[in-house]
């Protein structure tokens, strides 16, 4: 959630009463930040203790591994992305996974498959339960390797996408999220588009200040500038420096950025997610008109 993420989102509607005010809907991968609101009056569970059934590997020859990989790959990257088509690469990459335990690269791009999932299936079960098998399979990852990042940003993705389904998640998932995100910056601050930089830049925005969680709107705008220094062509990132600059009273630049959102062509290979993007910014810049 490519991201396509963290797709995902954080629909005005649906989570106006949780923030306080409207906040655009997200293409890949964030709805993460919904949990993160709620931290103060939910219950608490551990990120750390989701499992999912069954956790054995999987028995399948090298060869049908292969080629469910390889199936699911195609699904995933042909465009536009749909739910329908996506869940059924989700399943074949997760199947997989779990029989090749021991390739790295199989992990993320099953949590990857499993986020966009997490993030756009209408019926919260099914997002719930993506989340959490897309949060074994990038955890296990992360076991095989700790020094590359994709596995650290599809953890945080899928931690967040936990955290909006089932919000007694929230304080953990934030702190979860945090320490995956900082260590996916450490290795590659460029993958996925700046992903890293930019899911930290929307979790300052979107979490309430100290002592209760992390929130800084200050710090969310340096992140979100960084995030566009590193790729000023790609979208998403002007979406989310519009929203920083937004919270930051620099209205007039938040417009400027949503032009850019506004101007660009349909991302290639994110063309479902660009077409968020564009109503998320058009909603944005509504809501800017009235304030």
């Amino acid at each position: 959630m490519g991201s396509d993420v963290w797709r995902v989102a954080l629909l005005r509607d649906r989570f106006a009463a949780v923030f306080g005010q409207p906040r655009p809907r997200r293409s890949v991968a964030l709805q993460c930040l919904a949990g993160a609101a709620i931290l103060c009056v939910c219950g608490c569970k551990s990120v750390r203790g989701v499992r999912v059934e069954p956790q054995i590997p999987l028995a399948l020859t090298a060869e049908e591994a292969a080629k469910f990989r390889g199936e699911g790959l195609q699904l995933y990257t042909e465009q536009p992305r749909t739910v329908e088509r996506v869940t059924r690469a989700a399943t074949l990459l997760e199947k997989a996974a779990r029989a090749l335990r021991d390739d790295y690269d199989a992990q993320w791009q099953a949590a990857q498959a499993l986020a966009f999932v997490a993030e756009y299936e209408p019926n919260t079960t099914l997002r719930r339960d993506a989340a959490k098998r897309g949060i074994v399979l990038a955890r296990h990852g992360r076991e095989l390797d700790s020094e590359r990042v994709e596995c650290q940003y599809w953890y945080a993705i899928n931690v967040g996408l936990l955290a909006d389904a089932d919000r007694s998640y929230g304080l953990d998932a934030v702190s979860e999220m945090e320490a995956a995100l900082k260590r996916a910056i450490e290795i590659d601050e460029r993958y996925d588009f700046a992903g890293p930089v930019r899911v930290l830049g929307i979790l300052h925005l979107r979490t309430p200040a100290p002592p209760a969680s992390i929130g800084s709107p200050r710090k969310g705008l340096r992140l979100l500038q960084r995030a566009t220094e590193l790729f000023p062509d790609y979208p998403e990132n002007y979406l989310y420096l519009a929203e920083a600059l937004r919270d930051n009273d620099r209205v007039d630049q938040a417009r400027d950025a949503l032009a850019k959102v506004l101007d660009a062509n349909s991302w290639p290979d994110r063309q479902f997610e660009s077409a968020k993007w564009k109503a998320d910014a058009t909603k944005l810049v509504q809501s800017l008109a009235t304030s």
